[in-house]
């Protein structure tokens, strides 16, 4: 019987609650689950010592690596020469490093192992002005989450033959959530009034809508920015409008169950990776209006047909866009958003990286 394909997936601490998370659960749950053995497992570096969740991890083999120096510099090489350790011993096929000091780690630790390991950088951001952006170059390829992160990287002169845009996957959903007589706005994620959700653009484009709408709002955020917005929404007398659910932890249940029935979905940050919101309301078959940040909506939404984009910090032409879904002049078909986004489904997505990771 073959040997299993060892794959170690590795980067600093990840808080248990984001959508890196709930990729590289699937990204695990996929390869394993084919007739070709994998072994997926994960190291952490616990650089920052900050709290995390690791319930995500299901049954997935983990180790977090610790360090009691201080100096930064130090602290990095104490622990590529402890993942040298766990390299010589595990001896995977591939490495995969989600963040740029993952990169600079494993590139270092595999000097230390003196094993040739194939390095992959897996970025979940938009690169420009990201920490430490130049380490991604130590690795040898590079899985791209979206066509504009394939750019950017393409920019910082990686070859193009050594970049797999692979998108993110999304799970294929039976269920179809649909509009009613109502109309039902959703923001679905981190609550910040600025920085990169944006949401007081949000706020402000709504209240230049006039018929009867209702926004809901699922996630959490500091109790500072949620206040922050609270009070915007009074100023701009749409308060008794939105309904915050807080955070929820199976959030698409929740949608179905609680709320039933949305419009559209909307985000409005000033950039992200791959927004898989955005892929997961298409997926039950909900209309997307997003900002045209970099990277990813662009890659998901295709005009008039699952969605619309608008430039970042145009309210005017969102309130445009929502004003004609409140109207009921914008009638998109459910069937048709869910079919929009085949090369994203799952199976895609299982038969990409099988043919990248042999």
């Amino acid at each position: 019987m073959p040997d299993a394909t060892k794959i170690i997936i590795t980067g600093r601490n990840i808080s248990g609650f984001g959508g890196m998370e709930t990729v590289f659960s699937t990204f695990s749950e996929l390869l394993t689950g084919t007739d070709k053995k994998y072994q997926i497992s994960f190291v952490f570096f616990n650089e920052l010592n900050n709290v995390v969740d690791d319930t995500w991890l299901k049954n997935n083999s983990f180790i977090r690596l610790n360090s009691s120096l201080k100096n930064g510099k130090l602290k990095r090489i104490s622990f590529a020469f402890q993942f040298s350790s766990i390299i010589k011993k595990t001896k995977p096929d591939y490495i995969i490093a989600f963040d740029s000091v993952g990169c600079y780690i494993s590139r270092l630790a595999l000097h230390l192992s003196l094993k040739k390991v194939p390095l992959f950088s897996w970025n979940h951001f938009s690169i420009p002005g990201s920490y430490k952006a130049k380490y991604l170059l130590m690795a040898d390829k590079h899985l791209s989450i979206s066509s504009g992160i394939s750019q950017q990287l393409s920019d910082m002169g990686v070859s193009l033959s050594d970049i797999y845009t692979i998108y993110n996957p999304v799970h294929m959903q039976e269920k179809t959530i649909t509009s009613d007589n109502k109309t039902s706005f959703l923001y679905l994620g981190r609550v910040m009034s600025g920085g990169q959700k944006n949401m007081n653009e949000l706020f402000r484009a709504l209240s230049g809508v006039n018929d009867n709408w209702i926004l809901h709002i699922v996630g959490s955020g500091d109790d500072y920015e949620v206040a922050t917005l609270k009070k915007l929404a009074h100023e701009l007398k749409i308060n008794k409008k939105i309904i915050w659910h807080g955070w929820q932890p199976n959030p698409w249940n929740y949608v179905e169950n609680e709320i039933k029935n949305i419009s559209a979905i909307i985000l409005t940050s000033t950039y992200e990776g791959f927004p898989m919101v955005l892929c997961e309301a298409n997926s039950y078959g909900i209309y997307i209006v997003s900002s045209d940040c970099p990277t990813g909506p662009s890659d998901i939404v295709l005009d008039h047909k699952n969605g619309e984009l608008y430039p970042i910090g145009d309210c005017k032409k969102l309130s445009t866009i929502l004003n004609r879904i409140a109207c009921k002049e914008t009638t998109p078909d459910p069937l048709i958003i869910k079919k929009s986004i085949s090369k994203f489904y799952s199976t895609e997505y299982l038969h990409q990286i099988s043919s990248i990771f042999k």
